[in-house]
């Protein structure tokens, strides 16, 4: 098998690797040459392999019909006091230095910024084929607040970085939930009528999935899981430079939490 960076040129060769089937012996070699796997810029395979895979036929769970909420994310590259950094709806995240899950159950909440991120982006007129016109943006570490039980929908959607002609590929990853992908796309998502072709039938439950090259993700979840999640590019720069969001629910049943993990800035026990 063969393994290749995606998204942007390589300066490393391809990875190899073999796979030694259970009693094969280890000393037999194949008979054929390595792959040479597809190209870093082939997007095309990677699409088509998102789009058919579905639940297995004995693992189908539908997802709720319809949402309660509809979040936008777009995912750019900006410029934040003259630093490259990557961003979601033109703000670059930054977590803060007591945890949210701390701050939620200890009303510590000036500790981070009360203003809730946007929902959207201004779709209609973003070109997502070319550098933002306006690459400055800011930088936060607000959060999104969901009501407990509610149904909601992510839409990931990608763009062209600050380079022209590159978009990058994101695995978003989300904490405490499970997904059902409903749907995938090229080019700016629609939300009149792209819904409309979601397959609510037999989507697969995942809690990591890609948002493609200058394309579209949508997956739905349920906020039933009391706590405060992270939802991030699964690509470790790329979080730590700002793609990624935070979602709170149910706090208020939350249990206890214990002293032992109480000693991050303002969390440390005396304070």
């Amino acid at each position: 098998m063969a393994s290749n960076v995606v998204s942007r040129k390589p300066a490393t060769p391809t990875g190899t690797g073999l796979l030694h089937y259970y009693k094969v012996p280890i000393s037999r070699l194949p008979s054929t040459n390595a792959p040479s796997g597809p190209l870093w810029n082939n997007t095309l395979y990677r699409f088509n392999q998102s789009v058919s895979t579905r639940a297995h036929p004995s693992f189908i769970k539908p997802p709720p019909v319809k949402s309660d909420r509809v979040i936008i994310l777009l995912n750019t590259q900006n410029k934040v006091n003259g630093f490259m950094r990557w961003s979601v709806n033109n703000i670059s995240f930054d977590l803060p230095h007591t945890p949210y899950l701390i701050v939620a159950k200890n009303d510590l909440r000036h500790v981070f910024e009360q203003t809730p991120p946007p929902e959207t982006y201004d779709y209609k007129m973003y070109d997502i084929n070319m550098p933002p016109s306006n690459p400055n943006g800011t930088r936060s570490n607000s959060i999104y607040k969901l009501e407990f039980g509610s149904v909601v929908d992510v839409i990931l959607q990608n763009a062209n970085t600050l380079t022209p002609n590159n978009s990058e590929t994101h695995p978003w990853h989300l904490h405490g939930h499970d997904f059902w992908v409903l749907g995938y796309g090229f080019g700016k998502f629609d939300p009149k009528t792209n819904p409309k072709k979601y397959n609510l039938k037999d989507p697969i439950l995942k809690n990591t999935v890609a948002v493609h090259t200058l394309g579209w993700t949508a997956l739905r979840f349920k906020a039933d899981n009391p706590g405060v999640w992270a939802f991030h590019c699964h690509i470790e720069s790329h979080f730590f430079m700002g793609t990624g969001v935070v979602f709170e629910e149910g706090v208020d049943k939350v249990g206890k939490l214990p002293e032992s993990i109480m000693g991050c800035d303002e969390s440390k026990l005396g304070n």
